[in-house]
């Protein structure tokens, strides 16, 4: 072959390399679930250099994660389990291959690793080959670098195959062009656990100002947790039916995500109702009612101050027509009146429908008054105490339940004023 042949066919094999090079880096791009991610940078690794196997390892702390190993001849010859290889760890020394490389930075291709020379620091593992019935021989190893030039891991090729299927050794061209794949790679992992610690970020933000607001209230605590986990199971319920109504409905993981968090969020807005609404159980609180529960003792108290001013004033008059038992029955009935009006009024202040004649008789007892021993004139109820307890349907005054409802108002305000990313932008409208 012709000098000036052989140069062009290379150029044109160059050139295509780089175009699939290229092409792998936009798949790379455009992929954001990690593990997927991973399995794609060793696939398109292995496919750019014909290597048979390829396993990707990450840097943790003072270990390698072997998150990926892929055989293509060990798949087809006995379904070969890739999952059976994934999350094991490696001390990060310089005794494996691996960790060598993770610590070097160097690029390490080798003819046969049987054969490696005793000088050098690394040796290769044979356990896989053995329990697999495999011979690695040639392989490939380089760095994951980031943006920063950090290593995050390393990229591992076994077994270049030729076109007959023999091994071969690894080309030297393809050093350079894995290395650029590796930290085209690396970036693509350091953007896609970014997104996800976001993302973490955020649920988390979202859960726990839910979770603040539910406990400002015992009767609401746990309410918008519950909420999102219905929404899922709802849609997720949806989504397994063929027929009927929602036969044709599908909910994406990315929708369900939305619908999960619009769950956490729907009541955001209760962070602007005021505490004694948000709480409120019965139509007066406790203390107000301990108000009226003294304000009765008093009214008893002056009753029975007038039955003893006039029991005084007919002895001291002298008067023997005074009827002191007719006295003493009336003071009873005055007293049990007034104690059956406080257990009334103890009653109608809990929720619930309240009955025409139960409206009647609280406007009765707030139209009565009584004399304090000073001689003032005062009434049974104060207004805004009838006003309260004078609610027909539930514990909320039209006030308040016109704040409480407002919660909803307030929710779409705050969820329309957070920016939303475009594959959360649904949330306002879910929620």
């Amino acid at each position: 072959m012709a000098p000036s042949t052989e140069l062009l066919e290379r150029s044109f094999a160059l050139e295509e390399q780089i175009r699939k090079l290229n092409a792998i880096g936009i798949a790379l791009s455009g992929e954001q679930r990690l593990e997927e991610l991973l399995e794609l940078i060793v696939k398109e690794a292995r496919s750019f250099t014909g290597a048979d196997g390829g396993s990707l390892y990450i840097k943790e702390d003072n270990r390698l994660n072997f998150l990926v190993a892929q055989t293509e001849s060990l798949e087809r010859r006995d379904g070969h389990n890739r999952q059976a290889f994934k999350s094991l760890y490696l001390p990060l020394s310089k005794e494996s291959i691996a960790g060598y490389v993770a610590l070097t930075g160097e690029i390490l291709n080798i003819e046969d690793v049987y054969d490696i020379p005793p000088t050098c620091a690394y040796r290769v593992n044979k356990q896989f080959d053995r329990q697999n019935n495999y011979r690695s021989k040639s392989m490939l190893v380089v760095p994951m670098r980031d943006h920063t030039n950090a290593i995050i891991g390393v990229l591992q090729l076994i077994n270049s195959l030729n076109g007959e299927g023999e091994v071969v050794p690894f080309k030297r061209e393809y050093e350079g062009l894995v290395l650029s794949l590796a930290s085209q790679a690396a970036v693509a992992i350091r953007n896609v656990k970014l997104i996800e610690a976001i993302r973490n970020l955020f649920r988390s933000l979202v859960r726990y100002s839910a979770k603040a607001i539910d406990a400002r209230s015992p009767h609401t605590a746990g309410h918008s947790g519950r909420v999102a986990r219905y929404c899922v199971r709802i849609a997720e319920a949806i989504n397994e039916e063929t027929e009927g109504r929602f036969g044709k409905v599908y909910f994406t993981p990315q929708e369900i995500e939305e619908l999960h968090m619009a769950g956490w969020l729907h009541d955001i807005g209760k962070i602007g109702v005021r505490e004694s609404v948000l709480e409120k159980t019965t139509k007066l609180s406790e203390a107000q009612m301990q108000v009226i529960e003294e304000r009765f003792e008093a009214i008893k108290r002056s009753v029975q101050h007038a039955y003893l001013q006039k029991r005084v004033d007919a002895q001291l008059a002298g008067d023997a027509s005074c009827d002191l038992p007719r006295l003493e029955k009336e003071l009873a009935r005055s007293l049990r009146q007034i104690e059956d009006d406080l257990v009334f009024l103890r009653r109608v202040n809990s929720p619930g429908m309240m009955k025409e004649e139960d409206c009647v008789r609280l406007h009765q007892i707030a139209g009565k008054t009584y004399t304090t021993v000073s001689g003032e004139t005062r009434p049974y109820l104060t207004p805004e105490e009838y006003r309260h307890l004078s609610v027909v349907k539930g514990n909320l005054t039209a006030e308040e339940y016109k704040e409480m409802q407002a919660h909803v108002e307030h929710t779409i305000r705050i969820l329309n004023k957070i920016p939303f990313t475009d594959d959360l932008k649904n949330i306002p409208k879910y929620a």
